[in-house]
C-alpha cells in the first residue's frame, strides 16, 4: 500500500470516530433521564443536556411536606438528575471516542 492509499485510509477512519461522536453527542443530548422525588413527592425530568423538562408532583404527598421541605426535596432532585445526565453523557461520548460505537 502506497503513502496515498494508508492516508485514505487514515482520513475515512479518522470520519468515522467523528461521526461515531458526533452520532453519540447527539444521542446524547436527546435522551430523557427521570429522577424520583424523595418521600414519594413524585419525579423530575431532564434531557441529555441536563435541561429541566418537568416536575410532575404527586398531590396527596405533598399535603405531609412544608414549602421548605418541598423546594429543598425538588431542587435535590433535579441537581441529581442533573448531573447523572451529565455523566451519562459523557461516558456515552468517552466510549465513542475510545472506538467502542461502530
Amino acid at each position: 500500500m502506497n503513502t496515498h492509499d494508508r492516508l485514505y485510509h487514515l482520513a475515512k477512519e479518522i470520519d468515522a470516530r467523528v461521526a461515531a461522536i458526533e452520532q453519540a453527542a447527539e444521542s446524547g443530548r436527546t435522551a430523557m433521564l427521570t429522577r424520583n422525588i424523595p418521600e414519594g413527592l413524585g419525579t423530575v425530568t431532564v434531557d441529555g443536556m441536563g435541561s429541566l423538562i418537568s416536575v410532575d408532583l404527586d398531590p396527596d404527598a405533598l399535603e405531609t411536606q412544608t414549602e421548605a421541605s418541598l423546594a429543598r426535596h425538588v431542587l435535590r432532585a433535579i441537581n441529581e438528575a442533573e448531573s447523572a445526565a451529565h455523566t451519562r453523557r459523557s461516558a456515552v461520548i468517552e466510549e465513542a471516542e475510545k472506538g467502542g460505537l461502530r
